[in-house]
């Protein structure tokens, strides 16, 4: 069961997607939904004010009114639209205290949640950039919360694929699936990649006896010694809604980002639960 989910968000449809997937979650845990309010703003690396009991903004006194003429607008905004879908969603909401932080703090405070829903190009500056997936893998090397990251747009979760390779990260990614799942809805396929057919299979074997314990009645299993990501590009993509695996694998060199989540992360445009 999940209590604290953390939404870092600015101004795009990457977190207005993630919005959505955010109420989705708190509305089957009864979880709260806190906003982080971040804005990267050129040559300001604090947070530009703090959020008062009203919902109005304290501003801090060594910003020049040009800034806050500026952000004002955004920040209001951004607050506006958690605070108005989670009322209109029946969901408990709550804001991380400080207002217009910059993005690099997002790693630092996502280690007091239960998980971050972040877009998966979403890049927190002012005046958009199109720097790609670079937040999202800055939280990705910094942080030990599992993270949904999901693209610019919302559907409902019904069929899933879980990349499991038995290592540390996806894992965590399958834990963390149990924990916010409503196995009633789902369809799940778990899949592996690996020469060694008995290793493969006894691990599969696990996985799903893990998920059937949680409850879950539809899981089929598929073990391959093709290159996962070939797979998942062949035959999974077109109707899978969320695709659950880890940061990195036992078998990557790449000890941060594995290169088959980092193929997701740019070119998937498919929420991901991503295990740390």
């Amino acid at each position: 069961m999940l209590k604290k989910i953390f939404l870092p968000f600015e101004n795009s449809p990457f977190s207005m997607a993630a919005l959505n997937y955010a109420c989705f979650i708190a509305s089957r845990q009864n979880a709260v939904v806190t906003g982080g309010i971040f804005i990267d703003i050129e040559k300001v690396n604090s947070s530009l004010g703090t959020l008062n009991d009203d919902e109005t903004v304290n501003w801090h006194n060594d910003l020049s009114d040009e800034i806050i003429s500026l952000v004002e607008p955004t920040v209001e905004y951004l607050i506006h639209s958690i605070k108005q879908r989670c009322i209109k969603n029946g969901i408990k909401y709550s804001f991380e205290k400080e207002i217009g932080m910059p993005g690099a703090q997002i790693t630092r405070l996502s280690n007091y949640y239960d998980i971050v829903v972040t877009g998966l190009k979403s890049d927190f500056g002012l005046i958009k950039k199109n720097s790609g997936s670079a937040f999202l893998k800055k939280i990705l090397t910094g942080s030990a919360t599992s993270i949904l990251a999901v693209p610019n747009y919302y559907r409902a979760i019904r069929n899933v694929v879980v990349a499991y390779d038995s290592s540390i990260s996806a894992s965590r990614a399958l834990q963390r699936f149990v924990h916010l799942a409503n196995f009633s809805e789902l369809n799940i396929t778990i899949i592996t990649s690996s020469n060694n057919s008995v290793w493969a299979e006894d691990n599969i074997k696990r996985a799903k006896e893990y998920l059937l314990s949680y409850g879950a009645s539809n899981v089929i299993t598929d073990s391959t010694h093709i290159e996962i990501i070939k797979v998942l590009q062949s035959s999974y993509f077109s109707d899978t809604d969320l695709i659950v695996l880890g940061s990195h694998s036992q078998s990557i060199k790449d000890i941060f980002i594995g290169s088959v989540t980092e193929k997701l992360i740019n070119d998937a445009n498919k929420p991901l639960l991503i295990g740390i």
